[in-house]
């Protein structure tokens, strides 16, 4: 276990992107330390590797997205059990004695658990595999924002046709670079939030 501890320090955190190999997000106090390695998630890959099976070359980006939304909150996860007392009965039960313990993001996949922070990992580790696959053409990243009442998390995927707001949790997809969609993000977001979004498209 030390050994385990002291390789997982080296593991880069992420930040905006998804990193080569594994990585953690560490959260903030109290909360678990969630590390992903691509190289020994199975239920990860296997996720994956089913999200492809619903794909074809004839979709739009469009609709890659949205499928990619659907199959998260309608199979990947349980809403249901995608609460703070889900969340904290699996911690407690994987790690009855730790205050930030250290669990695979497939651990929360096996439960269908998490909370936005889970579904946003999924979310961006799938669109961004998709882009390295040639599946999709554009950057993708992950967002964690103050809204105007609590912090969330969600994707980001810039591409020539859009800047998409993916939070497969919240169940929404929208065009940011889109008048309308900037407004309707605006509206459940908070017009603040949109306004730092737009630095990361009009880069």
């Amino acid at each position: 276990m030390t050994l385990f501890l002291f390789l997982l320090a080296l593991f880069p955190s992420i930040e905006k992107t998804i990193p080569e190999g594994p990585f953690i997000y560490p959260g903030l106090h109290p909360r678990e330390v969630i590390f992903v390695d691509p190289e020994n998630s199975p239920i990860l890959d296997t996720v994956y590797k089913d999200l492809k099976k619903r794909l074809s070359s004839e979709y739009t980006e469009k609709e890659i997205l949205q499928i990619i939304s659907l199959y998260i909150r309608e199979e990947i996860f349980d809403l249901n059990k995608c609460n703070p007392a889900s969340l904290t009965l699996l911690i407690q039960e994987l790690h009855p004695e730790e205050d930030e313990p250290e669990i695979s993001l497939d651990a929360f996949l096996q439960e269908k658990t998490g909370l936005c922070r889970h579904v946003a990992l999924v979310t961006t580790y799938l669109v961004d595999r998709l882009v390295k696959d040639e599946w999709l053409e554009g950057e993708t990243f992950f967002i964690r924002e103050n809204l105007p009442d609590q912090r969330h998390a969600w994707t980001l995927f810039i591409s020539e046709e859009g800047a998409w707001h993916l939070d497969a949790l919240w169940g929404v997809l929208e065009n940011g670079k889109s008048d309308a969609g900037f407004f309707r993000l605006s509206k459940k977001y908070g017009r603040r939030t949109m306004e730092g979004q737009k630095k990361h498209w009009r880069k």
